[in-house]
């Protein structure tokens, strides 16, 4: 499997994020839910760790990151020597139970291999009335999402959601919806950055996904636009457990 986030391409787009907006929705998310340094946070798919790092210097509050990526991890340690990181995924956290007052996952939900062991695993280190972020991408038209099935490429475009079914999902297994919002302006704002330095999204996702055949390339490409991609803010609050 193709692990786009890797790609040098990719973090020249989306900088040291790896996610559209950089900080904006991660200060926003500081302020609704209170973070101070006081506050136990773990990011989940933490990347080079560049939220860890971003908290650390800007509210005192030590962050733990986890990431699959070895290649990553190597670079998140190297500049964040005062922070924590660990190897693992989102479907088997290592972690105790009600550990965390708030876990961030910023535009890497869509990124797990079983998304709803993850939201299970989510809720059961999470704190009761602990906060979880979320900020990721999703289809506007979700009727089109089958096809991205037919690509392994371990992509954020690739694992868009269905908005309704995220929300089902998490209601279900006990958390309280407190904060939705459209923020698809953002995804908007790095495809027009991306189109400018690469000439069009078809040239980026050639060179992002190299090794790929061209065909492949403009068939992945082609299914993204039929989905119609949006990106998106949801704060939930852990509740009660309804044994979903």
């Amino acid at each position: 499997m193709l692990n786009v986030y890797e790609s040098s391409c990719m973090q020249e787009a989306t900088g040291e994020t790896l996610r559209p907006g950089g900080f904006k929705l991660t200060e926003q998310a500081v302020s609704f839910c209170a973070i101070n340094e006081q506050t136990h946070v773990l990011d989940l798919g933490c990347g080079m760790g560049a939220t860890v790092s971003y908290l650390y210097q800007n509210y005192g509050v030590h962050v733990v990151g986890i990431d699959p990526s070895d290649k990553l991890l190597d670079i998140a340690h190297a500049k964040n020597p005062f922070g924590r990181f660990v190897k693992g995924s989102g479907d088997a956290l290592p972690f105790a139970n009600n550990r965390f007052e708030c876990v961030l996952a910023e535009c890497t939900l869509s990124l797990m291999n079983d998304l709803h062991v993850t939201l299970q695993e989510v809720y059961r280190v999470l704190e009761k009335g602990g906060w979880f972020v979320i900020n990721d991408v999703y289809a506007k038209i979700p009727e089109s999402l089958n096809a991205m099935d037919n690509f392994s490429i371990t992509s954020c475009m690739r694992g868009m959601h269905d908005l309704l079914s995220l929300k089902e999902m998490l209601e279900k297994i006990g958390f309280e919806i407190m904060l939705l919002e459209d923020c698809s302006h953002l995804l908007k704002e790095l495809m027009v950055k991306i189109i400018f330095s690469h000439g069009s999204m078809g040239a980026f996702w050639s060179k992002t996904i190299e090794g790929e055949e061209a065909q492949t390339c403009c068939s992945f490409e082609q299914n993204i636009k039929h989905c119609k991609p949006g990106y998106f803010m949801l704060i939930a609050k852990k509740g009660e457990a309804n044994n979903g």
